[in-house]
């Protein structure tokens, strides 16, 4: 169950802040004073606890570290809400165990931070997980949490047994103490598992160990660990990381899936080998929902070839096919994973770019102009005009709004003289 405690003396924001609690999926109570705050987290245990910075008996730095005193509220988020800037208050409400500071006058700010509080409280994972830990004691409080997720755990005391496991399963996390009973320890596991040629040799891994010493932190990360837990263990420390690694990997793996079946649907321009039109039309839609849906940024960009006629007219059109498909494999070598890259027409390339804002998508264009202007696809020299457009999300954005902006960003980059990135910004000329 999620609940919420609002602790606040204004009748108004106590209410508009319990509304969006209510629409993020909170059971919420509240309360008009510090005092009355502290007696209900007392009775009850919240998951998130809200005060204000001006409550009539406590200072909000306070009201904190009065809050984290209490059982069970060391790691509980817990978010100062202000109504004037104070930055000396604002400090001390941090140092003494504020989560987060907000303004009570950003509501669209505060409504997005706390849907993805209740998206991350509430989600179950599914999965496999193989532990290995020769503390009985410790085994089993941590096989506790994990079934508490929702994932499976097939859990060893020794590491020779654990790697019998491996090599027929098909794991999402593998976390592993360093120092083990047995002939094999920790560290020879994790070396087995990286020297693996298939994909499971990419599974994530958690290190766990008691001697928290730098060195051997260093060493782990060069035999291929993931991550580092020291012991003793914090529960809600090791239960966010699991969470990261497990989402991580399974979302890699899922995109893998996904590109493998896009061969199939024979979605693939012959040309470049990139995305065709059709792929654009049929998966963007999940990239403008997930921006939606979670706040992200995403931006879009138009890439045009300059003189891409002359190089066909002066070279033939098999030079040009074969300077486009060079180029193609050049693009895809220097985007992110993340990002989707299709030909929208014979001299036009278009991006999605997932969680980029306008100022850094232009960066990623310009350095990859910067790098383009160093090769010879086919042999023949290519500059590109590009055009960049952030999705406007009170403007309800779509894919074919913001392409016409990027067009319209590209087209004047075409009229500034080529061979440029032009941002498209809303209301105001357009810049190089």
């Amino acid at each position: 169950m999620l609940n919420a405690l609002v602790v606040d003396s204004s009748n108004y924001y106590c209410g508009q802040l319990t509304d969006l609690l209510v629409a993020a999926g909170f059971e919420v109570e509240s309360a008009r004073t510090g005092a009355e705050g502290l007696e209900k987290a007392q009775q009850n245990r919240y998951r998130l606890v809200c005060c204000s910075d001006n409550l009539k008996d406590f200072a909000s730095s306070e009201f904190c570290s009065q809050l984290r005193s209490l059982n069970g509220y060391e790691f509980v988020t817990l978010l100062v809400l202000t109504e004037h800037d104070n930055a000396k208050s604002l400090k001390q409400a941090l140092l003494a165990g504020a989560t987060d500071i907000f303004s009570k006058h950003d509501i669209t700010e505060m409504e997005t931070y706390l849907t993805r509080i209740s998206q991350r409280e509430s989600r179950q994972l599914s999965g496999r997980v193989l532990f290995i830990e020769d503390s009985r004691v410790l085994q089993t409080i941590i096989i506790d949490l994990l079934t508490d997720m929702g994932l499976d755990v097939d859990a060893y005391n020794y590491a020779e047994s654990a790697w019998d496991a491996f090599q027929s399963g098909d794991y999402d996390l593998v976390i592993t103490d360093i120092m083990l009973e047995g002939v094999m320890s920790g560290i020879t596991l994790v070396r087995k598992i990286r020297r693996m040629q298939s994909e499971y040799g990419n599974v994530p891994i958690i290190a766990t160990s008691g001697f928290d010493n730098l060195s051997r932190k260093i060493e782990l990360f060069h035999l291929g660990v993931n991550d580092y837990v020291s012991k003793p263990i914090v529960r809600e420390e090791l239960r966010q990381r699991v969470f990261n690694h497990v989402t991580s990997y399974q979302t890699l793996r899922e995109l893998k899936t996904q590109q493998k079946s896009l061969y199939s649907l024979a979605m693939l321009d012959e040309v470049t080998g990139l995305f065709n039109r059709h792929a654009l039309r049929e998966f963007a839609g999940k990239y403008f929902s997930e921006a939606y849906r979670f706040g992200r940024t995403l931006s879009v960009a138009v890439m045009d070839i300059d003189h891409l006629k002359k190089i066909n007219e002066d070279f033939g059109f098999e030079r040009g096919d074969e300077l486009l498909a060079e180029f193609g494999a050049w693009l895809k070598r220097h985007v992110r994973d993340v990002d989707m890259i299709a030909r929208w027409a014979g001299d036009e390339i278009i991006f999605i770019l997932p969680g980029c804002d306008l100022v850094a998508a232009n960066g990623l264009l310009e350095r990859m102009q910067t790098r383009l202007r160093k090769i010879r696809p086919a042999g023949l020299p290519i500059s590109v005009s590009v055009g960049v457009a952030e999705l406007r999300k009170t403007e309800k954005d779509t894919l074919n709004s913001l392409f016409e902006l990027a067009d319209k960003a590209m087209y004047q980059a075409k009229m500034a003289g080529r061979d440029c990135v032009v941002m498209y910004r809303e209301k105001e000329p357009l810049t190089e």
